[in-house]
């Protein structure tokens, strides 16, 4: 199994965790548990010939390192992320109407008593961006429409393997039990309740544009702030809208790029070889597949009984085809 689907299924197991205890704190106290449970995590090595436990202050540190290590991540996609809408935010023009007072021509038979200023909204030069709310330049500028859109009650982005849907919830929508979410082979349902004594309110309730691994998918509760789903693609193919109905995404503004984070380690592997291959020979260097032979004739180069026994290896007597070795 590649290293993105046991982290997968990790996240998987945990998430069930964190929704059946309804809450971050909570769950810590599950994780904490089972390492005081199940290990020695907090089991202080007294002896340096102890096989197990931490020396004291160790385990404290290691804490700390981890949550260092994923808080300046988070904190650097919290940057990029106000760098993208800062952007996004200055590229749109916003409407401005200008209102003048003009006073009315003055005629020969006017009389001395005044005439009230007439009111009149000047026409302004700007222009308001057409469709704005279906712009695909708008939605790629935003991580939580990329490749996607911008809906009235919910956004959504995809990339290669996965569709991404995000819900904004009232801060009054702290636990999983005031959210349904249904999710189907070819249909998703997602129901948000903000307080106890309300009723559900359906947010999204729909036919999916193609079909999805329910197994696979999953969806997440950031108290008070957002829904997160993750819709798992059935096949890897490029949507134009998350369920009917939709208004359909411009196909042809994303950027459907598969990223290396997106491939397994199998495929990250072909791809870094043929990386390394090229620039070898730009170089004028030997590709992967020389190299390998070039390790097998080396072994025999300077054995007993060889006619080169003594000398320098040299690989340019040898013309070696790609096919030469197995890949």
């Amino acid at each position: 199994m590649s290293s993105d689907k046991i982290m997968a299924a990790y996240d998987n197991t945990l998430l069930g965790i964190l929704q059946n205890e309804g809450g971050l704190e909570k769950f810590l106290d599950v994780i904490f548990g089972f390492l005081c449970r199940r290990t020695d995590f907090f089991r202080n090595m007294d002896d340096p010939k102890q096989k197990f436990g931490f020396p004291p202050g160790v385990a404290e540190k290691i804490i700390l390192s981890y949550f260092t290590k994923y808080k300046t991540i988070v904190d650097k996609m919290e940057a990029e992320n106000k760098e993208r809408q800062s952007k996004s935010k200055a590229e749109l023009t916003e409407v401005a109407q200008i209102v003048e007072i003009e006073d009315p021509p003055p005629s020969e038979k006017e009389t001395t008593s005044e005439v009230p200023a007439v009111v009149k909204p000047k026409q302004s030069t700007l222009t308001k961006p057409t469709n704005a709310t279906n712009d695909q330049t708008v939605f790629q500028s935003n991580p939580d429409s990329y490749n996607g859109a911008i809906r009235d009650r919910y956004q959504w982005s995809q990339n290669y393997d996965d569709v991404d849907v995000k819900i904004v919830v009232e801060k009054s929508v702290v636990k999983a039990r005031q959210v349904k979410v249904e999710i189907q082979r070819k249909h998703l349902k997602v129901c948000v309740k903000a307080n106890d004594t309300a009723n559900y309110e359906t947010i999204i309730d729909g036919e999916l544009q193609h079909e999805v691994n329910k197994e696979e998918s999953m969806w997440s509760l950031e108290s008070g702030k957002n829904i997160q789903i993750t819709l798992t693609k059935f096949k890897n193919i490029w949507w134009t809208m998350l369920v009917a109905g939709e208004d359909e995404i411009d196909i042809q503004k994303i950027a459907p790029e598969r990223s290396m984070e997106d491939m397994d380690t199998e495929e990250k592997s072909v791809i870094n070889k043929l990386q390394f291959d090229e620039k070898q020979k730009r170089l004028g260097l030997p590709q992967s597949h020389e190299m390998k032979v070039h390790e097998m004739l080396k072994k025999g180069w300077d054995a007993e009984g060889s006619p080169f026994k003594g000398q320098e290896f040299d690989p340019k007597m040898f013309n070696i085809s790609p096919g030469a070795v197995e890949q």
